[in-house]
């Protein structure tokens, strides 16, 4: 295995970590919210300096259904990084300052509403390469051939983390903010801050099980009709 690949991976799964930290706003001061977005941009821009090929290839990337969610997931996460990259710049009291440019309160509705689905995207992206990441994963550790077993105590476990995200995101009112809707809702962290990162990271698990499991499905559906279609 190469260890440029590992070198990706743990990048990318930094820039992830670094969206989800970007999130709690409000236990941040404001200086340190834009150091940590400017970090994760830095990482986003390695992450598709890196992938410039599958860039290139994407007008004759589609090849069958899974292919066309994951073309529909890039170019989203990529619309919405590029809405929140603007906003943050017009908004920025402290890292980009100096530009000429300023946002008013629509910015910052457009900014809070780009970082959610970001996370959201983001990790539908995560759950559409897991099997990539599981088997990177078994190598590194020498896990061996699947088993029943250790195959249906995954999936256990992934189906309460999935649970437990459906509990989170009302509880977080993920909706709400997809939407944009107004809410004066916000989390105390004076109270608990570890819960906060114990429900979006229940969150990003619950999407990148269902965008996992969902391609999988898509993919037996997509061989099940080409065998259909071979037999007529």
């Amino acid at each position: 295995m190469s260890p440029l690949f590992l070198i990706r991976m743990v990048l990318d799964f930094t820039a992830a970590g670094l969206l989800l930290v970007a999130l709690a706003y409000w236990w941040l001061d404001n200086t340190s919210h834009e150091l940590i977005g400017s970090g994760m941009f830095v990482l986003l821009l390695s992450h598709n300096v890196f992938n410039r090929r599958w860039w290139a290839r994407l007008p004759r990337a589609a090849r069958g259904r899974p292919g066309l969610v994951t073309i529909a997931s890039n170019i989203s996460i990529a619309l919405v990084m590029a809405a929140l990259l603007v906003t943050s710049l017009l908004m920025s009291r402290s890292v980009f300052a100096f530009l000429p440019v300023s946002g008013g309160p629509t910015a910052r509705e457009i900014h809070i509403l780009a970082a959610y689905w970001a996370f959201i995207l983001a990790a539908v992206h995560l759950g559409l390469h897991w099997s990539m990441i599981t088997a990177v994963a078994g190598r590194l550790l020498r896990a061996g051939s699947p088993n029943a077993i250790r195959t249906a105590a995954i999936r256990a476990v992934a189906g309460a983390i999935a649970a437990y995200g459906i509990h989170s995101m009302v509880v977080m009112g993920i909706g709400d903010r997809l939407l944009a809707r107004p809410s004066i809702d916000f989390w105390d962290f004076q109270e608990s801050t570890a819960g906060f990162f114990l429900h979006h990271v229940a969150i990003l698990g619950a999407c990148a099980c269902a965008a996992h499991y969902a391609a999988g499905w898509l993919r037996w559906a997509g061989g099940v009709r080409r065998v259909t279609d071979a037999g007529e």
